[in-house]
């Protein structure tokens, strides 16, 4: 009993891992997705590399700022960022200030909660107006209704036109409340401090921004009078693609582990079925035999058919192109000085990111990155081998092959039970499509049934009992 009980979360565990590494990681994408506004992933970012111009000379005034986006063409955003300390007649609370300027709207998922937004007029006329968060009005005002209220903020009087909430996610408390406190026009914030630059530029991606999106960028950058070298480009198209990869990923290893096992099995039916007719065919005519067996032939036939069926279903459901960056391909694979120098490459850039501070954005997708990529890694290392060992152990138990099968049918809801809760906890919507249920379920069913069949196959005095049997309707027959 104890070993069945260890056997169980064993194989508990392996699920857990599994649909956590597809479940929790599409919904972490999603996430990810929804707090960049509606363009998305699909932009490219801008950002000033502080390493290369520590005294702030890489950065963009308004106007060069305004130029760049002309000359992209395409929807555009830029922004400043600073702390300041934030006051009312009452408190005073340092917090972080992001001054806004072009389509911010459209590149920021921002809820709301009372008021409006920032609007193109005030930015054009420098206005002194706010967009606070309901976290910082609370602090100041104790209270979230504020607006039409005053604050006092890098030397000057603001007035609250809107008030948003800031979403208390995982993503969000790893990238250590990336999301700002205060929203200005940018136009306001280099009135009050000449010593803003432009910091952050976001751009709307094109057709071709797979391929040519940094090119274009830096093109755009040396059209202005500004060294790309100076400036860290993220084109998030192809970044979206990289990363959303990963969970399909294990979700083609979990598919095609449970494609290998339906071979197994259908080269079991098929063996037995061969073996019916030698056993036969060695005392009858073919016909005969074929009469005799019919009942296991036509089950062996139908199980084919079946097996054959999902595995095609199998494969249309875990298809995918996956996407390998051009620049991480060599022109010859066995160049290992292009591994080495891209390894070099990589080292380097966490030594040179010392003194590089990433923008809210850059930060939010490095928190992605790596929670998808720790979840993927433990699915396909962790969570395939965890279920392999412990379906395999519950086949060499006394335990019944339908027992197997409701405790694997009660583990799986369970195990998505749990990945849903931990979405909850996270702040993030959970993610699980039909198709991973079915590539999930079809390894989980037929992981069991494979169980039953090694079980089956090693039961003692079955091939005897077959062949006996057959031998003695041969001999009624003749």
């Amino acid at each position: 009993m104890k070993r069945v009980r260890l056997t169980s979360w064993i194989v508990f565990v392996g699920m857990l891992l599994l649909v956590a590494g597809i479940g929790l990681s599409e919904s972490i994408l999603a996430e990810w997705h929804q707090s960049n506004g509606s363009k998305g992933l699909d932009k490219l970012v801008v950002n000033v590399d502080l390493a290369a111009g520590p005294t702030g000379s890489a950065g963009l005034t308004i106007a060069e700022a305004d130029k760049l986006a002309e000359k992209w063409g395409r929807a555009a955003a830029y922004s400043a960022r600073t702390a300041a300390a934030v006051s009312t007649e009452d408190n005073s609370v340092s917090a972080d200030v992001i001054g806004v300027g072009g389509r911010y709207d459209s590149f920021a998922h921002i809820r709301l909660y009372r008021g409006s937004l920032l609007t193109a007029k005030s930015i054009e006329e420098h206005s002194r107006v706010a967009l606070v968060s309901a976290r910082l009005a609370e602090k100041l005002f104790m209270n979230r209704d504020v607006v039409g209220m005053k604050l006092r903020l890098m030397g000057s009087t603001f007035t609250i036109v809107g008030v948003y909430e800031q979403p208390d996610t995982l993503l969000d408390r790893m990238t250590d409340d990336g999301r700002p406190d205060v929203l200005v026009p940018i136009t306001t914030m280099v009135d009050l401090d000449s010593a803003v630059k432009v910091a952050t530029i976001e751009l709307e991606a094109g057709p071709t921004a797979v391929v040519t999106g940094v090119a274009d960028a830096k093109n755009a950058l040396a059209g202005i009078g500004k060294q790309p070298s100076r400036y860290k480009i993220v084109t998030y198209v192809t970044e979206q693609h990289w990363v959303g990869q990963k969970p399909k990923l294990l979700l083609a290893a979990a598919g095609a582990a449970a494609i290998l096992l339906g071979l197994r099995l259908a080269a079991g039916r098929l063996k037995r079925s061969v073996g019916l007719m030698r056993q036969g065919t060695a005392t009858l005519d073919w016909q005969d035999a074929v009469r005799r067996f019919r009942k296991q032939l036509a089950f062996d036939a139908g199980s084919l058919l079946v097996l054959a069926a999902c595995a095609a279903a199998l494969y249309a459901a875990i298809r995918h192109r996956f996407y390998v960056p051009a620049e991480l391909v060599p022109d010859v694979l066995i160049d290992w000085t292009f591994y080495r120098d891209k390894w070099l490459e990589w080292w380097q850039s966490l030594t040179a990111a010392r003194g590089y501070v990433s923008s809210p954005g850059e930060l939010l997708h490095e928190r992605v990155n790596m929670l998808v990529t720790r979840l993927t890694a433990a699915g396909i290392w962790i969570g395939l081998p965890l279920f392999w060992i412990g379906v395999r152990e519950w086949a060499m138990t006394s335990m019944a092959p339908e027992g197997r099968l409701v405790r694997l049918a009660l583990f799986f809801g369970g195990a998505v039970l749990v990945c849903a809760v931990a979405a909850w906890w996270a702040g993030a919507d959970y993610v699980i499509r039909g198709r991973e249920l079915f590539v999930l379920g079809g390894l989980f069913g037929l992981a069991a049934l494979m169980a039953k069949s090694k079980q089956n196959s090693k039961s003692p005095g079955r091939n005897e009992t077959i062949r006996k049997g057959g031998s003695n309707d041969a001999e009624q027959h003749l």
